[in-house]
């Protein structure tokens, strides 16, 4: 898992937001898929490529945080043999009080 990595990202879709990098929270959590074997790094997923995807969508504008979860849920599901992955967007700015947050969960295809 990644847990809780801050991240400064182009995001939003109110005026103000256009020409902006906000704060983001970032959360993946993955399952390899049952018929692996994990002995070396290569059999599994290399959590510095999950930052490095995270990374990249943070520096393309993208309107909103649900968006934001589903392209890295896609990118994760990539990664290697992941069986499905969990992404959780936070977007503490968003609210006066408290933080917006969404949940994205996807699952490998099998066929």
């Amino acid at each position: 898992s990644v847990e809780d990595l801050p991240l400064s990202a182009r995001i939003g879709i109110n005026p103000d937001e256009l020409d902006r990098r906000q704060p983001l929270i970032i959360s993946v959590d993955l399952s390899l898929a049952g018929d692996v074997t994990v002995a070396t790094l290569a059999d599994s997923v290399d959590y510095r490529r999950i930052v490095a995807e995270a990374e990249a969508i943070a520096e393309r504008h993208t309107g909103m945080i649900e968006v934001f979860a589903q392209r890295l849920a896609e990118r994760c599901l990539a990664l290697g043999p992941v069986r499905d992955v969990t992404v959780r967007v936070a977007k503490p700015q968003a609210l006066t009080r408290g933080l917006a947050a969404v949940r994205v969960s996807l699952t490998a295809s099998t066929t």
